[in-house]
């Protein structure tokens, strides 16, 4: 069965597979989840936080996404 990254936002909860993430920026004490339909999505997890979730419920298939920095996560197929 294929995994899929919930998280909740300030309006609903989300539920999405991780290839349609593009990537997840830091803004402050939140994080911009934007995905490959160009959706932007808010969400109130600072990114270390969303770091910890994409490993804890994707295990081995997280590692689709790494970590640039202090403010970004990328998902590696949308690497050109």
């Amino acid at each position: 069965m294929k995994k899929h990254l919930v998280i909740s936002t300030s309006l609903d909860l989300v539920r999405i597979a991780p290839e349609y993430v593009v990537y997840i920026a830091s803004d402050g004490n939140y994080s911009t989840l934007v995905q490959r339909d160009g959706e932007v999505r808010m969400v109130s997890y600072q990114l270390g936080q969303v770091e910890k979730m994409i490993s804890d419920q994707l295990g081995a298939e997280g590692n689709i996404f790494i970590r640039i920095g202090k403010s970004l996560i990328i998902n590696r197929n949308f690497i050109y």
